[in-house]
Parts: C-alpha cells; sequence; structure tokens
C-alpha cells in the first residue's frame, strides 16, 4: 500500500456583493436561468446545465446520450431569497464546493451577497483565484444583461 502524504487540504473563498435595478423576482428567474441553460463560460461556450431548483435537486452538465457531469445539489431554496449549492462544480478533485446567492430587494435594488467557498485537494491551478474570479465575472456580467434585457424587451 502506498500513501502519498504531499498534497494538503486547501480553502478558498469568493464573495462579491451585487446590486441590480430590479425586483428580486427578476433578478431570482434570471439568476435561475443563469445557473442553468443559460450558464456559460467566459469564452462563450454554453455549460448545458440543468438546475432542478427545489431541495434535493440536482445542478448538473447534460452532454446527451446519458452523458454528463454532476455539479452539484440544491441544499437550501427559499425563492426568491436564497439559493445554496453543495458539490463538486468544476472539479475533478476529491473537493467540495458551497455556493450562497442571498437576495434582499430594497428600494427598487436587488442586492445579491455571494458566496463560493471550496474545500479539499483543489487543483493548484484554481488556486490563484484568476479562473474561478473570470468564471463569476462573467457569471455576473450575463445576470445583469439579463434583467436588463427583461426590462427593456420584457422577454429574453
Amino acid at each position: 500500500m502506498s500513501v502519498n502524504v504531499t498534497e494538503q487540504v486547501e480553502v478558498f473563498e469568493v464573495t462579491r456583493e451585487i446590486e441590480i435595478a430590479a425586483t428580486i423576482d427578476i433578478v431570482w428567474e434570471t439568476l435561475l436561468e443563469n445557473m442553468g441553460p443559460l450558464n456559460e463560460a467566459p469564452d462563450k461556450t454554453p455549460h448545458n446545465l440543468t438546475l432542478e431548483a427545489w431541495p434535493g435537486g440536482r445542478w448538473y452538465r447534460n452532454f446527451g446520450s446519458n452523458t454528463g457531469y454532476w455539479w452539484g445539489t440544491v441544499q437550501s431554496i427559499r425563492p426568491p431569497e436564497l439559493l445554496e449549492l453543495h458539490g463538486p462544480m468544476f472539479m475533478s478533485a476529491p473537493a467540495v464546493n458551497h455556493v450562497i446567492f442571498r437576495l434582499k430587494e430594497e428600494n427598487g435594488l436587488t442586492r445579491i451577497d455571494f458566496w463560493h467557498r471550496a474545500v479539499g485537494l483543489i487543483p493548484h491551478h484554481l488556486m490563484d483565484g484568476v479562473d474561478v474570479n473570470k468564471g463569476w465575472d462573467n457569471f455576473f456580467a450575463n445576470l445583469r444583461s439579463g434583467v436588463d434585457e427583461l426590462l427593456q424587451t420584457g422577454k429574453r
């Protein structure tokens, strides 16, 4: 039996506070769409994600022909205020991720408090945070664009 003791458990955290000039219901629906079918990589490659928006619902990439990748499970959901996900996400490694979106509406603005935490044998290329932050920057830019489009045209 061989044991490798050179790797260590790593932790990272990404946080954001986002304000969007729209009602909480519009932001919530757009958030769910962007966590699911509208989700894409920063290079605009579609992720083909499905989010089953209920407790225990799966969040997964569907490649067709019964192939894909499980990204996580809905740990907690309280529309339109809370979405909490738990799982490996994009990491093919012994690591677990926890993502929280908390929404609150005040004076016509919706505030999103966001946390993404990961712990485990996180791949070294992710530990500097560059790629992870690019992904979330892209996500929130697409969320804003989706809300703006809905407000301007009434559709996406």
